[in-house]
C-alpha cells in the first residue's frame, strides 16, 4: 500500500517536473525563461492536475474501499462518490487548462489549492485526533500541497515576465499541447496498468514516455505538413 501513495506522489508530484526538465533541455525554440516556465506551468496543469484528478475519480469512484483502506478510514461511504466527482472536476479543468486563457487557469488553480489544502487539513486533523497514519492519511500530503505551491508560485513569476511577440509565443504553446496531453495521458494509462500488472513504477514511466513520444512525433508531423504549405504557395 505505501508504494502504491509513493509511486502516486512520483508521477503525478515529480515525473512532470523531470518531463518538464527533459523538454527544456531537448527543445531548442524554448530558451526563454517564459518559454520554460510555461512548460513546467503545462505539464503540472496536465498531469499533477489532469491526470491525477482523473486518476482520482477512478480511485473514489471504482475503487473506494481500496482507497478507504488506504487512507485508514471505514470502507462504504456514500462520500467516496461525491470525492470522486470533486476529482472529476479537477481532472477535466487540469486537462483543459493547459490550452486556455490565464483567467481559466487561475480558477484551476484555485480550485486545486483549496482542495488540496482542505484534503491536507482534513488528514492533519485525523492524525491529531487518532493517529491515523495510513499512507494516504500521511504522504498524499505531499502532493495535495507542492503541486499548487509550484503554480502558484509559477504563475506569479510569469506574470511578471513579459513576451516579446504574443503571437508567435500562443503558436509555440499550441505546438507543445500534444506532447504534454499525451504524456499526461500516457502517465494515467501507465499507472493503472503497472497497479493491475504489479509492476507499478515502471510502467507508468514507459506510459509517461510513450506518451510523449507520439505526442513529439504528432508536432513533427503538423510541422512538415506546415512547412509543404509554405513552400507550396
Amino acid at each position: 500500500m505505501n508504494e502504491l501513495f509513493i509511486v502516486r506522489i512520483f508521477a503525478y508530484s515529480v515525473f512532470p517536473l523531470l518531463l518538464a526538465g527533459a523538454h527544456i533541455l531537448l527543445d531548442r525554440n524554448t530558451q526563454t525563461t517564459a518559454h520554460r516556465i510555461e512548460l513546467v506551468v503545462m505539464y503540472l496543469l496536465a498531469i499533477s492536475v489532469g491526470a491525477n484528478g482523473l486518476g482520482g475519480a477512478f480511485g473514489h469512484l471504482f475503487l473506494s474501499d481500496l482507497v478507504a483502506e488506504g487512507v485508514g478510514w471505514g470502507t462504504g461511504s456514500p462520500f467516496q462518490l461525491e470525492m470522486g466527482f470533486a476529482n472529476l472536476a479537477l481532472g477535466v479543468l487540469g486537462i483543459m487548462a493547459i490550452s486556455r486563457s490565464q483567467d481559466f487557469r487561475l480558477a484551476t488553480i484555485i480550485a486545486t489549492t483549496v482542495i488540496g489544502g482542505g484534503a491536507t487539513l482534513v488528514h492533519l486533523m485525523d492524525i491529531a485526533s487518532h493517529g491515523n497514519l495510513a499512507p494516504g492519511n500521511t504522504i498524499q500530503n505531499i502532493g495535495n500541497l507542492l503541486d499548487p505551491i509550484l503554480l502558484i508560485t509559477l504563475t506569479l513569476w510569469a506574470s511578471k515576465l513579459s513576451v516579446e511577440n504574443e503571437s508567435a509565443f500562443a503558436h509555440w504553446q499550441s505546438q507543445q499541447e500534444p506532447i504534454i496531453g499525451l504524456a499526461a495521458a500516457g502517465i494515467g494509462i501507465g499507472f493503472g496498468m503497472g497497479y493491475a500488472m504489479n509492476a507499478l513504477l515502471l510502467v507508468t514511466i514507459l506510459g509517461g514516455l510513450v506518451g510523449a513520444g507520439i505526442g513529439i512525433m504528432i508536432r513533427s508531423s503538423q510541422a512538415q505538413h506546415s512547412n509543404f504549405s509554405i513552400e507550396s504557395t
